[in-house]
């Protein structure tokens, strides 16, 4: 007969106790669960109870779980037989655990009353394992902890700890659980999701019992209240879209989170405990159920196959994972759409319908929790036929009305003028007219509530973002409609292009209720001077709609932005202005940021791409909004100082009428002129000023800001009335979040190398300069530095007294800037940083400056970056004029204006590909 194991008979002569005394999950495991382990896989070999040997057994059984669960998940399992198996294998681990505790303690002692109960917490109490989760274990004892609470306590967690598992646990009393429960939000959610695993049952049954009473029953308003807080708070920490480029699975708007959330607030309101069960009790309808569950299990497929890929806790959707989440989960390039954008468009699919169910289950728990709500149901009030506001929300009390598409936009904008939201099953019965708006779409009666939309004083983001998700809008805009969960992996948006394009449309909005007043006034006036502001809504509705297939999405947007204006029967001026603001969305951007807008060339090509004031007006808060929408952080101050100088020289432009280049020279003798009578009084300086006006190029006073000029005069006497060889200024900008460097020194070959090396060793951002070299040999070099991330460091003195130092020993040839620039990048933050794979492309462009060729490097953001393109330069003999320095997010474009060693523009085709190829390289070595 074979010998009996105590160990192992405990553990199994307490499974069923376990298994009918526990509290249900609040999220019960898939019933259609097909999988299951072999009977061999998570047995449990005999052992003594030493703490080395529990360790090991637990460490094997975990590791073949884990082993055979990616198998599973490799063949197409499903996420719930992933989650519902490891769940099951940690079950039998913990209850193994336990009984070779219990079984230990009392070989060694007598044991006399002693109670306590093992619960799991969090995702794994309700029933929720992905393959790195997580494990929450809850101690549980009557009054005090006594030793052999310690014993098991410290038994089980030690053998868990050697798994590699990641390992919470709190030891409590039953009655020390309600006491923090009543302070901390968390707790309280952590005991709703608590699950009895073994141990004392009775003890576990009063736990449940004070659960209940304390937690689930006691002041449910304060908890509902709590929880819509937290889930707020959440949503803006992990971005507040269901569409971000990188997701967080967890998390993230969309993510299984809100799930959770909506089913503590539903526990607490409706005493439920499953999603089966809100659909049992008509919180919600029962066509909701089937879907969401199979939403929540894409989700939990997702997080299973990242946990494999990576090893380890991942709940984040990284660019480095998604093209190896997407293959896992058998996905395919088709339709001309990648396998990695046709996986991201379903997982924000599902995402989506996460959320919108939440909401769902979130909005009744409010609801029904009001007594407002209830007299709101008697006391409603018609608007017209058919439609009644109820307790605060539009809905439709006869739905046969909406067999008419223009009643369909018209409820939407009934919506926005009343300003209140659609009722939930209002909006239902809109999304299921989305055919009928699609077959009607060029409709007069259709277009013109979708255009008085557009027309409205406010709302309008969320009144296109509700249609958006109803599906109307993509019926009513197919060009828009396709847009829907778009990825384009550009790598410094972060939105799908639906998202980022009614961002935009917020951003146009708030800019108009006047949000941005004190940081950008003259953006908020022209916004209030934009005539026919559907116009401009539409344009940037439309803007990204050529997105998708490949190159060059303005043209073809531009194509489709002027089919859809006249379908919607525009006047021919507005149907050109909408086509001209597609077409030219990005440019105002692109001559702000890469092209010398001082040049008068320049100011008039703009103006003619632009065509007239009104379009300018409507391009530049376009722009503004385009970029906000790309991600946080993207506009800043030194951006709205280069869109709004570009504005004003090309609004001067067209108020003149004068559409040809100002003499050159004349101008020069202009900036001299007011710089003689504002300098006036400054008899002391008479002299160093006649000096500068007679040494300095012609660029210098059409390029530089006309107050800089007393200070560089001061610069340059010191310079040459001293013998120190280089004289320095840093001067702060804080309301414009930028400080100027000035360096004023004898000039040299490789000087402007030299001192944007000094400044990346000291982890300095520069995002422009200007060169100047005076006609008797001194070099005054201007460099912007941005405080967005750094703002101590720039306003630091004793770094800037570092940065001089260094910089006069580099000068005197003491220090290697190239070793200087090397040593700075080892312990850098951005260096180790996981950065997304941008090729580097660099061009030349010998038409967009008279005097110069312009140098254009694309790259990802590196350390020393300026440096290795200038150094670059230096050696293949070019002189640096102007640098217009850009970053968004990972993405560097920078250009250079150069010239050769003896002031002359380059116009050989051949030496410029060679240049732009010697940089190339360097920058692609200067990644590695």
């Amino acid at each position: 007969m074979r010998e009996r194991n105590v160990v192992t008979d405990a553990l199994w002569s307490l499974r069923p106790a376990a298994a009918s005394l526990a509290p249900n999950p609040m999220n019960l495991a898939n019933p259609e669960t097909t999988l299951a382990f072999d009977a061999d896989e998570i047995a449990f070999p005999r052992t003594d109870g030493r703490q080395d040997d529990l360790g090991l057994v637990a460490k094997a059984v975990v590791q073949r779980a884990r082993a055979r669960l990616e198998s599973w998940n490799r063949a197409g399992a499903s996420g719930a037989d992933v989650v519902n198996g490891f769940t099951e294998v940690m079950d039998r681990t913990v209850r193994f655990l336990h009984a070779a505790a219990v079984v230990d303690f009392t070989r060694r002692n007598a044991r006399v009353n002693q109670k306590c109960a093992v619960l799991a917490q969090g995702g794994y109490g309700r029933g929720e394992l992905n393959p790195f989760s997580d494990i929450d274990l809850l101690f549980l004892y009557q009054w005090k902890v006594n030793p052999f609470v310690e014993s098991v306590a410290e038994k089980i967690l030690y053998s868990l700890w050697d798994t590699g598992l990641q390992i919470g646990h709190a030891v409590r009393s039953v009655a020390e659980c309600a006491r923090l429960a009543a302070r901390d939000f968390k707790v309280k959610t952590a005991l709703l999701d608590a699950r009895f695993l073994c141990g004392d049952a009775e003890l576990a049954m009063e736990f449940d019992r004070v659960v209940e009473t304390e937690i689930v029953r006691r002041n449910p308003d304060r908890f509902l209240k709590a929880a819509v807080a937290y889930n707020v708070e959440r949503h803006g920490q992990y971005g507040s879209s269901v569409y971000l480029l990188e997701p967080h699975i967890k998390e993230g708007e969309g993510g299984l989170r809100d799930l959770h959330t909506a089913l503590w607030m539903a526990r607490v309101k409706f005493k439920v405990r499953s999603l089966r069960e809100i659909v049992q009790k008509g919180v919600v309808p029962e066509s909701e159920l089937a879907s969401v569950l199979g939403s929540r299990d894409f989700l939990w497929k997702v997080r299973n196959t990242l946990h494999f890929l990576t090893g380890s806790h991942q709940d984040q959707l990284t660019f480095e994972h998604q093209e190896e989440v997407a293959a896992t989960l058998g996905y395919h390039d088709a339709d001309e759409r990648r396998a990695v954008e046709r996986f991201l468009r379903d997982y924000y699919l599902h995402a989506a319908r996460v959320h919108r169910f939440a909401g769902l289950v979130i909005e009744r728990c409010l609801e029904q929790s009001s007594p407002y709500r209830r007299l709101g149901r008697i006391f409603s009030r018609r608007i017209r036929p058919g439609l009644r506001i109820v307790g605060g929300e539009l809905i439709v009390d006869d739905p046969e009305m909406l067999d008419d598409a223009a009643n369909v936009v018209a409820v939407f904008l009934e919506s926005q003028r009343h300003s209140v939201e659609i009722g939930s099953r209002t909006r239902e019965q809109l999304a299921a007219r989305a055919d009928r708006v699609e077959a009607e779409r060029a409709a007069p009666a259709v277009v013109r509530p979708f255009l008085d939309i557009l027309r409205g004083r406010s709302r309008i983001h969320e009144t296109l973002r509700t249609m958006h998700d109803a599906g109307v809008l993509g019926a009513l805009v197919p060009e828009f409609g396709q847009l829907r969960c778009m990825v384009i992996r550009d790598f410094y948006h972060i939105y799908t292009v639906d998202e980022h394009t009614l961002r935009g449309v917020m951003e146009l909005e708030r800019l108009r209720a006047g949000e941005h007043r004190q940081s950008s006034p003259l953006l908020t006036q022209v916004m209030h001077e934009v005539e026919r502001p559907e116009v401009l809504y539409l344009a940037m509705l439309l803007h990204d709609i050529g997105k998708g297939h490949g190159h060059g999405h303005s043209d073809r947007g531009a194509r489709l932005a002027e089919e859809a204006a006249r379908r919607m029967e525009l006047n021919d001026d507005d149907v050109a202005q909408v086509e001209r603001l597609v077409r030219h969305h990005l440019l105002m951007s692109h001559v702000a940021q890469h092209r010398d807008i001082q040049d008068d060339r320049v100011i008039i090509d703009f103006a003619g791409h632009v065509g007239n004031v009104e379009t300018l007006k409507k391009l530049y808060v376009i722009t503004f909004a385009d970029m906000r929408a790309v991600a946080p952080n993207v506009w800043n101050n030194w951006r709205n100082l280069l869109l709004a100088e570009l504005y004003l020289r090309t609004l001067e432009l067209f108020e003149k009428g004068q559409f040809s280049e100002e003499a050159r020279e004349a101008r020069v003798e202009r900036v001299k002129q007011r710089v003689r009578e504002a300098m006036a009084d400054r008899e002391a300086m008479r002299a160093a000023l006649e000096t500068v006006l007679a040494t300095m190029p012609a660029s210098y006073f059409l390029t530089t800001p006309e107050q800089s000029f007393p200070h560089h005069v001061e610069l340059l006497r010191e310079f040459r009335e001293g013998e120190g060889g280089l004289v320095t200024s840093i001067r702060h900008f804080r309301d414009r979040e930028f400080s100027e460097f000035t360096v004023c020194s004898a000039d040299r070959p490789g000087l402007f190398s030299m001192i944007a090396g000094v400044l990346a060793a000291h982890g300095m951002n520069i995002v422009g300069a200007q060169i100047t070299t005076s006609h008797d040999g001194v070099a005054l070099d201007v460099f912007r530095l941005s405080h967005a991330e750094s703002t101590d460091r720039v306003l630091d003195d004793e770094r800037w007294q570092r940065v001089r130092d260094t910089l006069r020993r580099v000068l005197a040839g003491e220090i290697s800037v190239e070793a200087l620039v090397e040593r700075s990048q080892r312990p850098s933050v951005l260096s180790r940083r996981t950065m997304p794979n941008i090729p580097t492309s660099v061009t030349f462009d010998l038409q967009g400056s008279e005097y110069y060729s312009l140098i254009e490097v694309s790259t990802q953001d590196q350390i020393g970056l300026l440096f290795a393109i200038t150094n670059t330069l230096y050696r293949q003999g070019c002189l640096i004029h102007l640098a217009k320095i850009s970053t968004v997010l990972h993405h560097v474009y920078d250009v250079f204006y150069v010239t050769d060693a003896f002031g002359r523009k380059i116009e050989d085709w051949s030496r410029m590909k060679g240049i732009c190829e010697a940089v190339r390289q360097r920058v692609d070595e200067n990644k590695n």
